[in-house]
């Protein structure tokens, strides 16, 4: 396993893309951005790779509760096909990409900025709660590996 590179997570929503990075050592998640999914979706995210020297990306896979498939995995898949196209046209290094169930990501981001006392007007803002949803994600997969990997 190449642990080179930084690792993006991606939030996908048929409005927004929550994004966060995590730092070179693999083992904290920031949130970096909420990009609109828009026409230039793809090329902001490849923007962000060549940037960052993303080496892999972290896609949320939304599950149902029971660990089925919801409505929005469809949106999901596509959007990751056409990621994949781009990246192998645009970018020179392979970039692997991988589902992460993203369960009660929302929900958690949603507790989180309680919690912190985030005042209701900024967390009205869904691009905060997009990013923080990102961030969790990505986390998530971090503290996996790093689990794993201290374990050994």
């Amino acid at each position: 396993m190449d642990n080179k590179g930084r690792i993006l997570g991606l939030d996908f929503g048929l409005k927004r893309v929550g994004v966060s990075v995590s730092d070179p050592m693999r083992i904290i998640a920031s949130g970096l951005e909420t990009l609109p999914n828009d026409h230039g979706l793809l090329n902001a995210i490849v923007d962000i790779v060549k940037r960052m020297e993303i080496a892999k990306i972290i896609i949320g896979r939304p599950l149902k509760l029971g660990g089925g498939e919801g409505s929005s995995v469809t949106e999901t898949l596509k959007f990751e096909k056409r990621l994949k196209e781009k990246l192998s046209r645009e970018y020179s290094k392979e970039i692997e990409i991988v589902e992460w169930d993203e369960r009660f990501t929302t929900t958690i981001a949603q507790r989180t900025q309680i919690e912190l006392g985030v005042k209701k007007k900024e967390r009205q803002k869904k691009g905060n709660l997009d990013r923080m949803a990102s961030q969790l994600i990505l986390q998530s997969y971090l503290d996996s590996k790093n689990e794993r990997r201290n374990s050994d």
